[in-house]
C-alpha cells in the first residue's frame, strides 16, 4: 500500500515508508514520524504523540503499545510483540530490537549508551517480563533476556567495560561480551550486570548488587561483586493451600474495589462458593469465587454481556473478553505475581479521588 494513500488516516504525522500494513483501529500520535522500509502495524496498535521511530522493518503486534515521545533508530529490524508495552519517553539505538507478547517497559527505557550501532548490537527480550522504569541496557554485544523476567528501577546492564585512560596496552583489562538472563529472573533495584555474565533461571539479584561473573539458577545473590547467598527452595502449594491462597487474592481484590469507587454487595454463591454483585463505571457485574475440591476459579459477568473465567490451575487459563473490571483483576493478580496470559497488558480502574483531579467529571481513565 503507497505511502500516500494513508497519509490522510492520520493527520499531523510523517510517514516515510516503502511498503505497510496496518490493522483496524490503529491510531498514531501527532507529531509522531515514521521511517521504515517495511511497517506493520497490527490491530489496535497505538503509537503515542511525538515519537520518532526508524527501522528498516517496524513490526508492532496487535495491541502493542508505544508511549509518547519514544526515540528509536533500530537498523535492521524493531518487533513488539501482542499486547506489548514500551511506556513513554523510551531512547533506543542499536541494530535489533525484539520484545515478546505481553510484556510492558516502564518510562525512559534506555537502550544504547556506547557504540551501539555496531553488527552485534541485538536485544531480544522475551515474553511476558515487567520492566520498571529507568533501565538502561548498553548492547554493544548481544543482550538476551528470557520470559517473565522481572526488572527493577535503575538496573544497568553493560557489554563493554573500558575507559580511554586506562589502555589495554598499559596492561588494564577491557571486556566486550554479551549479557544473558534467564526465565523467571528477578534483578532487584539498582542492580548492575558486567560484560559476559550469565544470570541462570529463576535466580533472584539483590538491589545494589553488582553481578561480575556468572550466576547458576534459582539462587539468591547479593553484594559488590555479587555472591550466592543461598539456594532459592519454594515449596509448592498442595490443592488447599492454592485455594486458601486464591480466596485470600480474590478476597482482597473486592475489598480494593470499594476504594476505587464501586459498590460491593455480597450475595449468595452456593456450596464451596462466594458471589458479589459490583456496580458501578457504568456497569454493573456479578462476581462469583468457585473454591470446591477442583482448582479456584472466578467467573465475571456484566450485566447483558459474555462470562469472563479466571482459571487459578495450572496453566493460568483467562476463558473470555475482558472489559474494564476484568482487566482491574488481571492486573491486581499481576501484581502479586499470578500472571494470567492474555493478548494485551491489564491497566487496573483508576480510584475515582484521583479520576476526579484529572477531568473534573469524577469518572478517570479505566
Amino acid at each position: 500500500m503507497g505511502t500516500g494513500m494513508r497519509e490522510s488516516c492520520f493527520p499531523g504525522v510523517e510517514l516515510r515508508v516503502g511498503r505497510m500494513e496496518i490493522g483496524e483501529g490503529v491510531r498514531i500520535g501527532e507529531g509522531t514520524v515514521i521511517v521504515a522500509d517495511d511497517l506493520v502495524l497490527g490491530a489496535g496498535a497505538v503509537i503515542g504523540p511525538g515519537c520518532d521511530l526508524r527501522s528498516a522493518r517496524l513490526e508492532f503486534g496487535p495491541g502493542s503499545r508505544v508511549g509518547k515521545g519514544g526515540r528509536w533508530l533500530v537498523a535492521d529490524l524493531a518487533r513488539l510483540g501482542g499486547g506489548t508495552v514500551v511506556d513513554a519517553g523510551a531512547e533506543v539505538v542499536c541494530r535489533e530490537l525484539t520484545i515478546a507478547e505481553g510484556t510492558y517497559v516502564g518510562h525512559r527505557l534506555r537502550i544504547g549508551a556506547g557504540a551501539t550501532m555496531e553488527e552485534r548490537s541485538l536485544v531480544r527480550i522475551g515474553a511476558r517480563c515487567q520492566i520498571a522504569p529507568d533501565v538502561t541496557l548498553n548492547c554493544t554485544e548481544p543482550v538476551v533476556i528470557g520470559d517473565e523476567v522481572g526488572i527493577s528501577a535503575q538496573v544497568a546492564v553493560f557489554t563493554h567495560g573500558y575507559h580511554a585512560g586506562h589502555p589495554v596496552r598499559d596492561g588494564h583489562a577491557a571486556a566486550f561480551a554479551g549479557v544473558g538472563v534467564g526465565e523467571g529472573v528477578w534483578l532487584g533495584l539498582r542492580s548492575v550486570l558486567l560484560p559476559g555474565v550469565r544470570v541462570g533461571a529463576g535466580t533472584v539479584v539483590a538491589a545494589s548488587a553488582t553481578v561480575t561473573r556468572p550466576l547458576p539458577a534459582g539462587v539468591l545473590a547479593a553484594g559488590v561483586p555479587a555472591t550466592v547467598k543461598r539456594r532459592l527452595q519454594p515449596q509448592a502449594l498442595d490443592a488447599a493451600q492454592r485455594r486458601e491462597m486464591v480466596s485470600a487474592l480474590v478476597e482482597g481484590w473486592i475489598e480494593r474495589l470499594a476504594f476505587k469507587g464501586l459498590a460491593v454487595r455480597p450475595v449468595p454463591g452456593g456450596e464451596g462458593r462466594a458471589g458479589w454483585e459490583v456496580r458501578g463505571r457504568g456497569g454493573r457485574w456479578s462476581v462469583l469465587l468457585a473454591v470446591g475440591s477442583g482448582a479456584a476459579s472466578v467467573e465475571l459477568r456484566r450485566h447483558g454481556g459474555e462470562m469472563v473465567v479466571f482459571g487459578f490451575g495450572e496453566p493460568l487459563t483467562v476463558r473470555g473478553v475482558l472489559d474494564e473490571l476484568g482487566h482491574d483483576l488481571r492486573d491486581h493478580c499481576r501484581r502479586a505475581t499470578w500472571l494470567f496470559p492474555y493478548e494485551s497488558n491489564s491497566q487496573g480502574l483508576m480510584p475515582q479521588r484521583f479520576a476526579r483531579l484529572l477531568d473534573g467529571a469524577g469518572h478517570g481513565p479505566a
